[in-house]
């Protein structure tokens, strides 16, 4: 059984948290680290082997991101593209994205990284 994937948020890195009991992968804060791969590939690593479990349920991936720069959003799709290609096999994903009702920019692009995968999202305006 993978341990438990608990990354602390910093000024310019994001939150990370993922239970694989209760199979629910947190992203949380803002990301534009200075070096974008160095701190997203173990991510992507561990959702690799977590996908990679002979049984693997429900996920549901939520993300509460105040501001992502562009770095960032290529190492997300990289892992997004993971979670697209499992559910293509039939596995049930599921994403949801809390953005605050001011931030129309961020909306966009979160909107723009979903273009070109087939993963469902939801996503949640907060006041």
């Amino acid at each position: 059984m993978l341990e438990i994937l608990n990354i602390e948020p910093t000024k310019t890195t994001l939150g990370v948290r993922f239970n694989p009991q209760t199979n629910v992968l947190e992203f949380v804060g803002t990301s534009y680290p200075t070096n974008p791969i160095t701190f997203f590939q173990p991510i992507i690593e561990w959702v690799r082997n977590y996908l990679a479990q002979e049984q693997v349920p429900d996920i549901i991936l939520e993300f509460r991101l105040k501001y992502f720069n562009t770095s960032s959003s290529t190492c997300v799709f990289k892992m997004l593209e993971l979670f697209d290609a499992a559910y293509k096999q039939h596995k049930n994903v599921k994403v949801i994205w809390y953005y605050m009702n001011d931030d129309e920019d961020s909306l966009e692009s979160w909107k723009s990284l979903f273009s070109d995968l087939d993963l469902p999202y939801h996503i949640i305006e907060e006041s």
